[in-house]
């Protein structure tokens, strides 16, 4: 893990540290509190914009780290639709019908501005038109059903903070894992900022995350997994890890739904029932040990997750340990209603404890029991036996391996800096992807990195000529010593370029001739030095890169100075 992807968690920590109770005080005189009814377990006035604070830390973090494109911009821009959806309601307390629709509108612009989508989703026999339309709407009802999920878990103190972080950092690690830098920093810079408001949100708290920061962050996770986790384009592994690491927040959904179903209740109408009020008043364990509890089971589920990259079987076998348990508690503890207790009544058969339901007790089932009693233990073995006859075909499939860079389609410098590693790792997963967007504005970032860092060039070398179309590579190398690497025989030596930002990405109309049908494009980068560079005589410079799209990669066929 770099530096700075480090240091983005530590600075938005320590701004959500002094943000939270600036927020705080704004907050209770203003009368933006948490108001206490029957449901509610809190005493004494308690500000509920903790969100805010959140979402200026998370905003200054990612001016200050970001790479800005086309995903990002459409993703801060959700993101603030989002904010402000929670943040009114916090103050107003909005419809469901309304606030539903600011979620949506969140999702459709992350969707169709950004590009955020379940990537290949096929169904046979069914055009691609078709498929590409499922996936979307299934891409909205994650962002939704992920954005309540997260906001349903925020009954305790520090619960859906700590649970949040979890994720996140998980997220990240797993990213990191594939070479996802760019995602594994958005995801610490949100933990970071999660982290300095949990300080004053676990038990006791002094302030809440309210709707603007529980859909908030519940949206951030949502759309982050969408990006892929850093595991190639595959529908199962875009959803299925974050399914998993999910887990808590997703059942306690699924099951209010089904409870509230059963009941004939609203679906927004709230109740004592989720999983953290179970554990505090059906078991007694109080606010801090029921929040510590679930702490450990989001730890578990991230650790099958994670696992699954390097060992399919223990996470497996973890992953229905822990569900079969989970399932055990939901029936114990009443969750769904006091006749749902299908797994105990089964285990009862065996058992026969008058502590716990019979099967003979529905009649439905008396004569069939009668008539099979002698055949569970035959039915047992054959299930043991599917079970590990999966896990043994799990076993034997070719391991998820980290993806290692790809040298057919693009060259890794010798010597590149940390910047040009970060982004041909990146290039690598869009490569895999199939992300031709990322993948032009990375080939002409390394290139632009490359060209302008003289710090690392051996005598004669010319920084990203590897990157140049073949044909008009002498013509560039003579370009190139006649101007900027004509004071690479002197002594000053420029910094290197530490950060890049993609400001354009559109169709080019320039072209090389003879190959006037082939597509082009014109990527805008502005770079950022260590330093003053002094051959240019500035800290930051743009210049426009062309681009040919030919023989299934991109190649720079001219640049162009913007500044002036």
């Amino acid at each position: 893990m770099s530096l700075e992807i480090c240091l983005s968690f530590v600075v938005t920590f320590v701004l959500s540290l002094i943000l939270v109770p600036i927020v705080g005080k704004v907050s209770k005189k203003l009368g933006i509190i948490a108001h206490t009814n029957k449901r509610t377990i809190h005493k004494g006035i308690i500000a509920r914009t903790g969100g805010y604070a959140i979402y200026m830390s998370f905003l200054i973090g990612t001016m200050i780290f970001l790479k800005t494109d086309t995903q990002i911009n459409a993703i801060l821009i959700g993101g603030f639709i989002i904010f402000l959806t929670g943040f009114y309601d916090d103050i107003h307390d909005l419809s469901p019908k309304l606030k539903m629709l600011g979620q949506v509108i969140a999702a459709l612009v992350v969707i169709i501005y950004g590009d955020i989508v379940l990537k290949g989703f096929t169904l046979p026999f069914l055009p691609e038109s078709v498929s590409y339309i499922l996936a979307i709407i299934i891409t909205i009802l994650w962002i939704v059903g992920i954005s309540n999920a997260i906001n349903l878990i925020d009954g305790l103190d520090g619960l859906c903070a700590g649970i949040s972080i979890i994720v996140l950092v998980t997220i990240s690690l797993t990213s990191l894992t594939y070479g996802r830098t760019d995602i594994s920093s958005l995801s610490l810079l949100l933990a970071g900022a999660i982290g300095g408001f949990l300080v004053y949100n676990f038990h006791p708290a002094s302030i809440f995350l309210g709707d603007c920061g529980a859909l908030f962050i519940g949206f951030m996770i949502a759309v982050i997994s969408l990006l892929g986790f850093g595991y190639k384009s595959s529908s199962f592994f875009t959803l299925g890890a974050p399914i998993v690491v999910l887990m808590v927040p997703i059942m306690d959904t699924f099951i209010a739904i089904i409870r509230r179903k059963v009941h004939h209740k609203s679906f927004s109408e709230a109740d004592r029932n989720h999983l953290h009020h179970k554990l505090m008043f059906s078991l007694e364990l109080g606010q801090t040990k029921s929040v510590l509890i679930l702490y450990a089971v989001t730890v578990l589920f991230s650790l099958c997750s994670y696992l699954y990259l390097f060992d399919k079987v223990a996470a497996t076998i973890l992953f229905i340990a822990l569900m079969v348990l989970f399932e055990l508690f939901v029936e114990a503890t009443n969750m769904i209603d006091r006749k749902y207790k299908p797994l105990l009544t089964i285990l009862n058969i065996f058992i026969k404890s008058e502590y716990l339901p019979s099967i003979k007790d529905t009649k439905p089932y008396q004569r069939i029991i009668q008539k099979a009693k002698k055949k569970y233990a035959v039915i047992l073995v054959l299930v043991i036996g599917i079970v590990f006859s999966m896990v043994f075909v799990l076993n034997n499939e070719e391991k998820v391996e980290p993806q290692t860079p790809v040298t057919t389609k693009y060259i890794e410098s010798q010597n590149e800096t940390s910047l040009m590693s970060d982004i041909y790792n990146q290039l690598v997963t869009a490569i895999n992807r199939g992300d031709k967007t990322a993948e032009r504005q990375l080939v002409a970032a390394y290139f632009v990195s490359d060209y302008y860092t003289l710090s690392n060039k051996e005598n004669g070398e010319i920084g990203g000529i590897d990157y140049f179309y073949a044909e008009k590579k002498d013509d560039f190398t003579a370009y190139a010593r006649n101007e900027y690497y004509k004071e690479i025989q002197t002594d000053i030596n420029p910094p290197e370029v530490i950060r890049y930002d993609i400001l354009s990405n559109v169709v080019s109309y320039k072209a090389l001739s003879g190959l006037e049908d082939y597509s082009y494009y014109d990527v805008k980068v502005q770079m950022t030095f260590k330093e003053i560079n002094p051959i240019l005589d500035t800290l930051q410079y743009t210049t426009t890169v062309t681009l040919i799209e030919k023989d299934q990669k991109f190649s720079v066929v001219a640049m162009e100075n913007d500044n002036g």
